[in-house]
């Protein structure tokens, strides 16, 4: 775990975008003091159809002031432009060829697991354990493994709150909302579509993951040397 990320986009002409995430003594991101955040990202514009944040309170969206913040004047073009992907956490390096929509959707999965919202807030230890590029599968994984291990920290403060995966579904079906209502605010400030088409690659894993928790979480019994299911139960 690292207090700085690094995301390097370099694109075929050499040209590249370089943006540092850097955390504050909260692990939130730290945005400087003197920043003012553009009116697309106040709380009112577009805001999500299930925001329970009052703007009398949060003027600005957590998650859209972070963006705003990090991509201050970017313009990424083409979604689908083969670019050089490097992201460095501090305690290693990642590289790949990868496309601007997958980079992008990498590093806003990034910034909204450690941005205050309310719906991400759950996210926030994967944020803090990054995997850049994760596919469907780790995704799925990485999703369960913190999950359930957030359950069982609460177990042992109350060994009456079960260890299981309830209520899982239901902060994925909350992120695809958020997903959908953000690609709303940004088809109306960027003329590129690579941000919109990135988020809408970020919703699609979000649908992956709620759709295998109920259809394919059985499959990953033969990990573990168990019977595959397509129920998520191994059946006698």
């Amino acid at each position: 775990m690292s207090n700085s990320l690094k995301y390097k986009i370099t694109h075929n002409d050499a040209s590249c975008h370089q943006i540092v995430v850097n955390l504050d003594a909260s692990d939130n991101i730290h945005i400087d003091k003197d920043f003012t955040a553009p009116d697309w990202a106040k709380l009112d514009h577009h805001q999500c159809s299930h925001c329970t944040l009052e703007s009398s309170q949060h003027p600005y969206c957590p998650i859209a002031r972070n963006l705003a913040f990090l991509f201050a004047g970017a313009s990424f073009g083409d979604s689908f432009e083969e670019v050089r992907l490097e992201v460095e956490t501090g305690q290693r390096q990642y590289s790949a060829k990868t496309t601007i929509q997958r980079a992008l959707s990498s590093l806003f999965g990034l910034i909204c697991s450690l941005s205050p919202c309310p719906y991400t807030i759950p996210l926030k230890p994967m944020g803090l354990f990054h995997l850049p590029l994760a596919n469907d599968s780790e995704t799925l994984v990485r999703a369960a493994s913190f999950f359930l291990l957030k359950r069982y920290l609460e177990h042992l403060r109350d060994p009456a709150l079960p260890v299981n995966l309830d209520n899982m579904e239901d902060t994925y079906s909350n992120l695809k909302e958020l997903n959908k209502c953000f690609v709303k605010r940004f088809r109306e400030i960027d003329e590129s579509d690579a941000t919109v088409n990135a988020l809408i690659l970020l919703d699609v894993l979000a649908k992956d993951v709620d759709y295998e928790l109920e259809e394919q979480l059985g499959l990953l019994n033969r990990f573990f040397g168990l019977p595959e299911t397509n129920d998520g139960f191994i059946v006698s």
